[in-house]
C-alpha cells in the first residue's frame, strides 16, 4: 500500500477515531443538565429560547421553550430543530402566524429517540430562511449504562444541593440490588440527577414532562402557575409520574388548596386513598456516597440529627396513587434532607419501576432491545426465507442445466442470450408479486393497551404498545395528538435514521417513521377526555346493575363493590345495562385465562441471542452511531415485561387468588374490550388489527 493509499484510508476513519476519543473523554465525569437561555435579534424579530431540561436518558421529549416579539409586519415563520452536522436528529418543526407587535410563546417538544445531542434552532420566512437567526442547541445525554437513577425537576428560583439526593439514589441501588456495589461503573454516561428551574420556565403540555421522573414544587408555586401548566403537571403525574408537593402544611385546608389547585375540584379528589409515610422504611444500615469523580465509599451507619434532615416527630410526607402515578405531598421542604431521607421515599414510591423511566415503561427509546421480537405482528415476520430460496433454488435450475439442454437438445443454444434474461425477469416478478399478495399494500397492526378512567375527573389515560407493518408507507406519515407522547422502540442494534415530526396542527410524523414493509414498534403515553362511565348500582349484598356508558363493549368484566366483593359479566354491548352476580372461581378462572391470550413471546425458531438472529441483528456494527462503539454492545437493561403496564396486567392475571380486603381494590373494575377503544390511537387510518388486546380499568 502506498503512503497517499494509507493517508486516504486514514482520514476516513479520522471521523470515528474522535467521536471514540471525545467519548473516552466523558467518562471520567458527569455531564451537566443539557441546554441554556439565549436570545437571536434580527429582521424585526425578538427570539427568546430555553432549552434547560433533564432527564430524557432513557426517552421522552425535551421542550424546547420560545418566545418570539415581532416588531415588524405580520409574517408566517417556521421553527426548525434540524440535525447538527452529520448526526441523526429528528428533524422537529411548528409554522405559526406572528401577528404584528405580537409576543407568541410555544414550545418546540424534542422527541429523544438516539444518542445524539446536538441540535440546531432555525427560523424560516415564507421568502426564505433567516440565515443569521441560527444557534445551536444541546440536549440531554442518553443513559444506557444504568438503572435506577431517576431525574428531578425542582422548581425553584435558586440552585439545589443535589448530593443528598444522589446519596439516596445510591444508597437504594445498593440495598435493592440494582448494581453490585451501589457505585456508578458508567459515571461518564449519566446525566446531572437534579435540575432547579424557576416556574416561568415551565413548559404547559404534559409530554413535555414525559423524560423525567420526579417533580419537586412547593404549593405557593403550584397556586401562581396558569391553569394549563397546573393541568399538564397533574396529566403527567397520572401517565406514571411522581409529583411532590411540598411545604403544604399540617391544616387541613391546605390539603384542599392542593386538590383545588390540581383539579380546580375537590369533590374530584374524594377518591384519593392517602397513606402516611412509614418510619420503618427510613432505616438503612449503610449510606453509599459516590463523588463527583465516581469514587464510591460507605458510611455507617447512617448519621443523626443532620442539618436539614427530615423532622422525626411527624410523618414528613403523605402519598397517594393518581392514575399509573404517584401524588407525595411533604409537609415541609424536603431540600436537601439526607441520603436515609431519600432512600425513604424512593423505596415508599415504590422504587425503581417508579423512579426510573427505563424500569416504568420496560424500554429505551434511545437503544435498541431484544424484546423488539416478542411482540410481532402474527404472519408478518422478516425476510421470506423458504420461499425465497425455493423460488431461487428452481430459477437456478431451470435457467442453468434445463435452459442449456433444452435449447441444446433444440440446437438453439444462441437463444440463451434471450432466455437467460427472460427467465430472470419472469423469477423476479415472482419474487415481488409473491411479496405483495403475503403482505399487501395496506397497514397491519397490533396493539396492547391498557387503560385507566378517571371517572370523576372525566379523564383517562392509555399506555399502548403498537406494532405496526405497512406494505406501502402512507404517504401522509402517522398522527397523532399533541397530548399523546410516542416513544419508539428498536430492535436490537437498530435505531432512529431519518425522520420529521410537524407540531403545526397536530403531531404527524413522515419522512422515516414508519417505512414501507419494515416492522415498526412504538409505546405511546395518551392522556385525553373521557366523559364515558360505567354506572353501577348495588341492589343487594349478591346483585349488582351496570350500566355501560362507554363507547365500547366488554368480553369480560369484573367489578368490585364497596365491600371488594367481586362480580363478573360477559359480552355487555356499549349502552347495555346488565345484572352481575358473584363471581365463582371458575368465572374468575376465565378471565385470568383470556387475559393470557396473544402473550408477549418470541416467534417460533427464533430467540433473540440463537444462529436465527443473524437474521434480525447486526453483531457488531451500530446504526444508532454509524461506528463500532468501542465499548461494546451494552447489555440490556430493561424489559418490557418488567414494566408497569405489564405488572398491571400479570396482577389482573392473578384475580382467581383475590381473596381479601387487601388484594381486592373497591369500587373499581376492570374487562376486556370487545372492539379498540376510542382513546387507542393507532396513528394511520383504516389498520388491519391483529391479536389485539385492550384491558381498561378504572373506578365507579
Amino acid at each position: 500500500m502506498s503512503y497517499l493509499d494509507l493517508w486516504h484510508s486514514s482520514a476516513k476513519q479520522l471521523p470515528r477515531i474522535l467521536i471514540a476519543f471525545v467519548l473516552l473523554l466523558g467518562m471520567n465525569k458527569i455531564a451537566c443538565a443539557s441546554g441554556e437561555v439565549f436570545s437571536m435579534v434580527g429582521n424585526d424579530l425578538q427570539v427568546d429560547v430555553d432549552s434547560r431540561w433533564i432527564g430524557c436518558g432513557q426517552g421522552g421529549y425535551c421542550p424546547v421553550r420560545i418566545r418570539v416579539v415581532n416588531r415588524g409586519p405580520s409574517r408566517t415563520l417556521t421553527f426548525r430543530i434540524t440535525k447538527f452536522a452529520s448526526t441523526a436528529l429528528p428533524l422537529v418543526k411548528q409554522t405559526r402566524e406572528v401577528p404584528q407587535n405580537a409576543t407568541l410563546a410555544f414550545t418546540l417538544s424534542i422527541p429523544m429517540v438516539n444518542a445524539t445531542t446536538n441540535g440546531e434552532l432555525r427560523i424560516d420566512e415564507q421568502r426564505g430562511a433567516f440565515d443569521e437567526m441560527k444557534h445551536s442547541v444541546s440536549f440531554p445525554e442518553p443513559n444506557q449504562w444504568e438503572q435506577g437513577y431517576p431525574a428531578c425537576l425542582v422548581v425553584a428560583p435558586g440552585t439545589v444541593e443535589p448530593q443528598p439526593f444522589d446519596d439516596g439514589i445510591s444508597t437504594y441501588r445498593q440495598v435493592s440490588g440494582m448494581v453490585s456495589g451501589g457505585g456508578r461503573p458508567y459515571s461518564g454516561f449519566r446525566t446531572q440527577s437534579l435540575l432547579a428551574l424557576p416556574a416561568s420556565s415551565l413548559p404547559p403540555s404534559w409530554i413535555d414532562y414525559s423524560g423525567l421522573d420526579l417533580i419537586s414544587i412547593p404549593l405557593e408555586s403550584l397556586k401562581k402557575l396558569d391553569r394549563n401548566t397546573r393541568t399538564a403537571l397533574l396529566q403527567w403525574t397520572r401517565c406514571g409520574g411522581t409529583l411532590m408537593v411540598t411545604a403544604v402544611g399540617d391544616a387541613p385546608s391546605e390539603t384542599e388548596s392542593l386538590a383545588q389547585s390540581l383539579l380546580a375540584d375537590k369533590a374530584a379528589a374524594a377518591n384519593w386513598s392517602w397513606s402516611e409515610s412509614k418510619p420503618d422504611d427510613r432505616q438503612v444500615g449503610t449510606i453509599t456516597h459516590v463523588d463527583p469523580g465516581g469514587g464510591v465509599s460507605t458510611i455507617g451507619p447512617p448519621p443523626q440529627n443532620v442539618p436539614g434532615e427530615w423532622p422525626q416527630t411527624a410523618a414528613p410526607f403523605r402519598l397517594t396513587d393518581v392514575g399509573f402515578g404517584k401524588l407525595v405531598v411533604f409537609r415541609n421542604e424536603p431540600f436537601p434532607g439526607t441520603a436515609q431521607d431519600w432512600y425513604w421515599l424512593l423505596k415508599s414510591i415504590g422504587g425503581a419501576t417508579r423512579c426510573d423511566w427505563g424500569k416504568r415503561f420496560g424500554q429505551s427509546s434511545r437503544v435498541g432491545t431484544s424484546d423488539f421480537l416478542m411482540f410481532l405482528i402474527p404472519g408478518i415476520g422478516g425476510v421470506p426465507v423458504v420461499m425465497f430460496l425455493v423460488l431461487i433454488t428452481i430459477f437456478s435450475v431451470v435457467i442453468g442445466p434445463l435452459n442449456y439442454f433444452v435449447l441444446a437438445k433444440r440446437k438453439k443454444l444462441h437463444l440463451l442470450i434471450l432466455t437467460i434474461p427472460s427467465i430472470a425477469f419472469v423469477t423476479s416478478l415472482l419474487l415481488f408479486g409473491y411479496t405483495l399478495v403475503a403482505h399487501g399494500f395496506g397497514v397491519k397492526a397490533r396493539s396492547r393497551s391498557l387503560t385507566w378512567v378517571d371517572q370523576s375527573a372525566q379523564s383517562a389515560v392509555t399506555i399502548n404498545r403498537l406494532s405496526l407493518y405497512a406494505g406501502q408507507a402512507p404517504s401522509a406519515g402517522m398522527k397523532f395528538s399533541r397530548d399523546t407522547a410516542i416513544l419508539p422502540i428498536w430492535s436490537e442494534h437498530e435505531g432512529f435514521e431519518a425522520g420529521q415530526v410537524d407540531w403545526t396542527d397536530s403531531q404527524v410524523l413522515t419522512s422515516g417513521w414508519l417505512r414501507s414493509r419494515t416492522r415498526t414498534q412504538f409505546l405511546t403515553v395518551a392522556h385525553s377526555a373521557e366523559r364515558g362511565r360505567l354506572e353501577v348500582t348495588p341492589q343487594a349484598a349478591d346483585h349488582l346493575t351496570v350500566a355501560n356508558g362507554f363507547e365500547w363493549g366488554f368480553l369480560r368484566l369484573v367489578v368490585s363493590d364497596d365491600q371488594g366483593r367481586l362480580f363478573v359479566g360477559t359480552d355487555i354491548p356499549a349502552g347495555a345495562s346488565v345484572d352481575l352476580k358473584p363471581a365463582t372461581s371458575e368465572q374468575l378462572k376465565q378471565f385470568a385465562e383470556t387475559l393470557q391470550e396473544n402473550p408477549l413471546e418470541l416467534p417460533e425458531g427464533i430467540n433473540g441471542r440463537g444462529p436465527n438472529s443473524f437474521f434480525w441483528n447486526s453483531p457488531a456494527y451500530s446504526r444508532r452511531g454509524g461506528m463500532y462503539s468501542p465499548y461494546g454492545t451494552p447489555t440490556t437493561l430493561w424489559h418490557y415485561q418488567e414494566s408497569l403496564m405489564e405488572q398491571t396486567h400479570a396482577r389482573l392475571q392473578t384475580v382467581p387468588q383475590w381473596s381479601s380486603a387487601e388484594t381486592t381494590p373497591k369500587r373499581s373494575y376492570f374487562g376486556l374490550t370487545a372492539q379498540t377503544p376510542n382513546l387507542v390511537e393507532l396513528g394511520v387510518a383504516k389498520a388491519q388489527e391483529l391479536a389485539s388486546s385492550h384491558i381498561v380499568m378504572g373506578k365507579w
